[in-house]
């Protein structure tokens, strides 16, 4: 590659840390969640929607120079944290079902969560035995229309899935589907990965080799209007109850992840910002158990200025217990399964 290339690839490809801002949103997705499970907050559903849009993005980003891999990757990610806090709960449901709220020792839910596949449990659907596993059956979902569509035309990956997810989205509003899988995976929130994979063009190709060269002053209107439309998510929850989740949230959620991207661009974020990004998984998928527990405990109850205490005391042991589990359960386990099934050193011939 020569000089020339180099530079434009400095340009194209800026260096890691413009993506404190998207661990930035990480985080506050996932303290939204959090909040959305406490009782007498509940207003934070948003998150995901959030989440989605990021994930949209990420995609796309981190697939700009190649897509080898792409799919024993995510399953590398997502798999082993998510089959290890499944398989948590059940055994909590096992032997002590009466710390759980509506999870129970049914194998064969086992066996669907742990596969990623949509089922009906009583009057709930789409509740896998790990509580917020039906959002990762979105994310799997995702993955593989992107992995195909990167098959077909890595130059064309984001259209092609973008196209696929409008045309799921279309034949599940026309089509009478009585099928649980079928009718969750062709909801309109799969629409929120398009959103983010557009935000992903629109900002590495047209917006971040500007902003780099902005000033702070002009930083400051897209800082803000990220954080107005972050502000419209909890307010639509009021206001655009019977519109469907990918407008009243994800569009918000879009908006406001192009502008705090493309303001904070080049902007280093401290690192108890970023590592909270960081375990998001962690904190995303565990937070209603430490939760619960508070909850049994009557952290909670009656109101006030106490409950609210706890709450913050309950985010703080969440976020901790997150770190922990980004550090020894997460990253041990990702790396060595990357070591093990994706970095191997390439044996010479006839070794």
């Amino acid at each position: 590659m020569n000089a020339s290339s180099d530079a434009a690839d400095r340009v194209r490809y800026p260096p890691a840390m413009r993506l404190d801002s998207v661990q930035m949103l990480r985080a506050l997705a996932a303290l939204a969640v959090f909040t959305h499970h406490i009782r007498m907050l509940a207003n934070g559903a948003w998150g995901v929607d959030l989440f989605f849009v990021i994930s949209g993005f990420i995609m796309c980003y981190v697939t700009e120079r190649s897509g080898e891999h792409f799919f024993a990757k995510r399953l590398i990610r997502v798999v082993p944290l998510y089959w290890i806090g499944t398989i948590a709960v059940f055994c909590v449901a096992l032997v002590m079902p009466n710390m759980l709220r509506n999870t129970t020792a049914n194998v064969v839910d086992l066996l669907k969560s742990l596969a990623f596949i949509p089922f009906r449990k009583g009057t709930a659907e789409t509740t896998p035995v790990l509580f917020l596993g039906w959002t990762l059956n979105y994310e799997m979902f995702f993955y593989l229309i992107f992995a195909l569509s990167m098959a077909a035309s890595h130059k064309y990956r984001a259209v092609i899935s973008a196209a696929s997810l409008i045309v799921i989205v279309v034949l599940g509003k026309s089509l009478p589907i009585e099928s649980v899988p079928l009718r969750f995976f062709s909801r309109p929130i799969i629409l929120e990965f398009a959103y983010g994979m557009l935000c992903h063009a629109l900002l590495m190709r047209l917006a971040l080799g500007a902003s780099a060269r902005r000033p702070v002053a002009a930083r400051l209107p897209w800082l803000m209007a990220g954080a107005l439309f972050i502000a419209c998510m909890p307010l639509a929850t009021l206001w655009s109850i019977r519109w469907d989740e990918s407008i009243r949230w994800g569009i918000p959620a879009a908006l406001a992840f192009y502008c705090l991207v493309y303001g904070m661009y080049g902007m280093k974020l401290p690192r108890g910002v970023v590592i909270i990004g960081d375990a998001s998984y962690s904190l995303y998928l565990f937070h209603p158990y430490v939760i619960q527990i508070f909850t049994k405990a009557g952290a909670f109850s009656g109101g006030g200025a106490l409950a609210y205490g706890m709450a913050a005391v309950a985010m703080g042991v969440c976020i901790g217990l997150s770190i922990l589990s980004l550090n020894h359960l997460e990253k041990p386990t990702s790396d060595y399964l990357r070591r093990r099934f994706i970095d191997r050193p390439v044996q010479p011939v006839g070794a």
